[in-house]
This record gives structure tokens, C-alpha cells and sequence, in this order.
């Protein structure tokens, strides 16, 4: 009998949450720069080196079981023979291959959903970029893979000598082990499932505690955010099927500037500069609410030891200060407010934590089997604003240097945007993914992150216009 591996609660949420209109996958995009006096058909030969690599690494090879019990309890099982000619795919773009391009190829691939009756990734190579460059598209499904679980998949080197590695689906290096503590049957795992559920009780208890006071007003930390208090937005709306993908990028040295200056964490300035950003594009709509946006901000917990995939990570609510021009009132405003959050998660176990925001997403779940239940609970937050640690040194694959690495992240009914940042060799990389109905022009989003970070510097560091805006290419948004 083949061995199985039940998903998580979490894991299941996202699995069930899957529709047309809501695929529930995250990708990133990578850009490289074709390594030096390279052949001209570099492309094409690193193509079939790639191909030549069968799936042999887990997660990469479990896929969902099937019958009545992968529909009542749904597990993984190891799939003896993926087929490697559907998972990885080439593209060529249009000339001139720039990023409007390159972007719209990426916008329509992300809104294809994935085959569930298959290992649940996908690998895009992508040839034909200006500038003698590639890209790379991988899209892995949420239930199998959270921001940092799919980090660990990177398998580029910091050498370019040694950067002929093969594919992150046959990297024995990286195979990780199942330990004898996750028992393949689900009546096995029972026990401890039930000790870990006891253990996280009086945290769980207590964080839903305060965010019932909250709600209600009685609440101890006025700087506490309200599941109640999210303003409807343009946002906030059912989304349809196809997706629009924006990128922005800036470097590290100048967001750590900003929040040495202004008092602040790393996270808090990419905050801070999203909401600038969101204010300028919800304002030139006329549709800027009077109360301040509320972010939804993930935070990655330990993966349990041996976990070969799943999700481990939790919430919190933030308030973005998009009701006031004040700059350093709105950079207040996101710090009280991310301190609080932290606060409360930090009493939790990371059992609690995740069960913890599974059921404050509950609304959203049932708002894409029951259209219209938004209207009746309101939004739990506006949008997504997540930060993903990445490598801090350049990398390089097969002697091709990676430039840049964009994550493009998912969107839910009654929350048509997100933007998830990921850092990488001294650079902060945006992406914006958004519904293409519901939010118009996202790229504009990215154009006004550059004036978000030209008011943050002129406030906390007395600079003027950064010359980087008009310079670096990571500045320019991509549709």
C-alpha cells in the first residue's frame, strides 16, 4: 500500500479554497543575465540539460490521492513517475522582448490553475528577453508550499564556477527526509494530533479572547487591530479570472537608511512605502476611504522537522495610515499597530498561531463558496503585504547571473490584491498581483512606490529625489 501524508487543517483550507476564479498557487519570477562570450543557443542547450533531470525530490513528487478518502481527508502520496515534459515548459517572447512582455506572459500564466491530478508545480523557461538575458517562471501550489518553504527550493550557486547544478526537482541534496514522527496512515498521526491540539489550546483561547474585546471596543491596546475595522475598498470585491502582474525594486541599503532614521524595522518601511504607494493610486480614483487600510502581514513560524512540504505560517492585522498626509503619524501608526499584532501571536504556540488565523480567514473562505457573504461580515483586511527572506548573496545558474527575483503571490474573492516583497543580494524585489478586473492599471501601484520611497527619504533622512529612480531598471513597472 503506497504511503500517505496527510495535509495540514491549513494546508486543506488552501486546497479547498481552489476555484477558477481563486487558484491558489504562488510563483516567482527570476531574470538572469547570459553568462559572458556564451553561444548563442545558451538557452536552448541549458533547455535540455534541464529536461534531461527526472523528478526525484520530494515534495516535487507527491501528488493528491485519490478516491473517497483524498476527497474526505485529503493526503499526498508519492507519484512513481512524473512526467517532466508537462511540468517543464519553454517559451520564447515576442520581439522586442521587453518587460511589458515579458510581464503579460507572466499575467497569463499566473491565471491559469493547475491540474490537481498532478505533482502540483510547474517551470516556466522563458528566452527571448532584451538586454541578453532569460527569465524563469515557477509556480508551486499554496498547499504544498508556503514563501519560505518555496525559498528553500533555490538550488543556484554562489559561484559561478559551480553553478552547474541540476534542476531543484532532482537535487538529491535538498531531498528531505520524512521522519518516523508523521506516520504514513492518518489513524497513526491521531495522538499526537490531539497532544499538539491540547498544548495550543490556552493560547488559542486567549488570542481569540482579544480580538473578540477588540471588536468590541473593550479591547486593553488601543494599537491593536480590529477584525471589524477594514474600510470596503476597490479592493474588496469577487474576483474573476485572470490576473495582472507588476514588479518594483529598490535597494536594501536605502530602506535600512529609512528605518534606522525613522525608528522602525525593515518590514515596517516596506509598509510604509506600500502605503504611500496605495494612497497615491487610491486617490488619483477617487476612491480614498476615510478610515485607514488594514494589511494583512503573514509570518513565517518553524516548519516542523521533516516536513517535506506544507504551510507554516501565521497573521497579523496592520494599520497602513492612509487616512493622513503626515508621514511620520503614518509611520507611527504602521509601528504601534505591527508591535501590537506581535505581541499577541508571541503568547501563541505555533500550533495556535496557525490555527488562529485559519479561523479569522474563515470569511474569506466561505466568501468563494457563498458569493455576497463579504457584504454581510465586511473585509477582514483590505489586502496582503507580505515580506519573504531571500539569499543575501548573488547567485548564479549554470554561469548565468541572477539579476532580480519577483514573487507573485495569489488574490482571494474580497481581496483582489497583494503584494509580497522578497529580498535578494542587497535588493528588495516587489511583486503586485492583482485581479485585472477589480483593480485597473496595477502597474501604477509600482510607478508610485518610487514617490512613496522620495517622501519616506525627504521626511526621515532630509535627502532629496533619489538618483536610483531614474536609473536602476527594477524601477520600471512591468504589466
Amino acid at each position: 500500500m503506497t504511503a500517505r501524508i496527510r495535509l495540514s487543517l491549513q494546508d486543506e483550507l488552501f486546497l479547498r479554497a481552489e476555484t477558477r476564479e481563486t487558484p491558489v498557487h504562488v510563483g516567482g519570477l527570476q531574470i538572469f543575465r547570459i553568462p559572458p562570450r556564451a553561444p548563442a543557443h545558451f538557452v536552448s542547450t541549458l533547455a535540455g540539460r534541464l529536461r534531461s533531470h527526472p523528478v526525484s525530490v520530494a515534495p516535487l513528487n507527491y501528488r493528491l490521492a485519490g478516491g473517497i478518502n483524498g476527497k474526505v481527508m485529503p493526503s499526498w502520496e508519492v507519484d512513481p513517475d512524473v512526467d517532466v515534459d508537462y511540468h517543464f515548459r519553454r517559451s520564447a517572447l515576442p520581439s522586442p522582448g521587453g518587460e511589458k512582455e515579458l510581464g503579460m506572459l507572466v499575467s497569463r500564466l499566473h491565471s491559469t490553475p493547475m491540474d490537481l491530478t498532478r505533482p502540483l508545480w510547474e517551470y516556466h523557461l522563458i528566452e527571448g528577453l532584451s538586454g541578453n538575458r532569460f527569465a524563469t517562471y515557477t509556480k508551486l501550489h499554496h498547499a504544498m508550499f508556503d514563501g519560505a518553504a518555496g525559498m528553500r527550493l533555490i538550488n543556484l550557486s554562489a559561484r559561478r564556477s559551480t553553478s552547474k547544478v541540476p534542476p531543484f526537482w532532482a537535487d538529491e541534496s535538498r531531498q528531505i527526509k520524512e521522519t518516523a514522527a508523521a506516520p504514513a496512515s492518518t489513524l497513526g498521526q491521531v495522538p499526537a494530533m490531539i497532544e499538539d491540539g491540547v498544548k495550543s489550546l490556552p493560547g488559542l483561547v486567549r488570542g481569540l479572547g482579544t480580538t473578540a474585546l477588540t471588536a468590541l471596543g473593550l479591547g486593553s491596546n488601543p494599537d491593536l487591530v480590529s477584525v471589524t475595522e477594514a474600510p470596503r475598498t476597490i479592493f474588496n470585491v469577487h474576483v474573476g479570472a485572470q490576473r495582472r502582474v507588476a514588479t518594483y525594486s529598490v535597494s536594501l541599503e536605502r530602506v535600512k537608511a529609512i528605518g534606522e532614521a525613522a525608528g522602525g524595522t525593515i518590514n515596517d518601511v516596506v509598509l510604509a512605502a506600500c502605503s504611500g504607494a496605495l494612497r497615491r493610486y487610491l486617490a488619483e480614483r477617487d476612491a480614498l476611504p476615510d478610515h485607514t487600510l488594514v494589511a494583512a502581514v503573514p509570518m513565517a513560524l518553524h516548519h516542523k522537522e521533516g516536513a517535506a512540504a506544507g504551510n507554516a505560517v501565521t497573521s497579523l492585522l496592520a494599520h497602513l495610515g492612509t487616512d493622513t498626509d503626515d508621514v511620520r503619524q503614518r509611520f507611527a501608526t504602521i509601528c504601534r499597530s505591527t508591535t501590537a499584532g506581535k505581541a499577541q501571536l508571541k503568547d501563541m504556540t505555533p500550533t495556535a498561531a496557525m490555527h488562529f488565523v485559519t479561523l479569522l480567514s474563515l470569511p474569506v473562505l466561505l466568501e468563494a463558496v457563498l458569493p455576497g457573504f463579504d457584504k454581510l461580515a465586511g473585509p477582514l483586511a483590505n489586502l496582503i503585504i507580505s515580506n519573504v527572506p531571500g539569499p543575501r548573496e548573488r547567485l548564479y545558474f549554470h554561469g548565468a547571473e541572477q539579476l532580480a527575483h519577483y514573487p507573485v503571490s495569489q488574490v482571494s474573492h474580497g481581496m483582489a490584491l497583494n503584494i509580497t516583497v522578497l529580498s535578494y543580494a542587497g535588493g528588495l524585489f516587489f511583486g503586485f498581483v492583482a485581479c485585472a478586473d477589480g483593480v485597473p492599471s496595477v502597474q501604477r501601484l509600482a510607478v508610485h512606490m518610487d514617490a512613496a520611497m522620495d517622501e519616506l527619504e525627504a521626511i526621515f533622512l532630509r535627502r532629496p529625489p533619489h538618483p536610483e529612480r531614474r536609473t536602476r531598471p527594477g524601477a520600471r513597472a512591468r504589466r
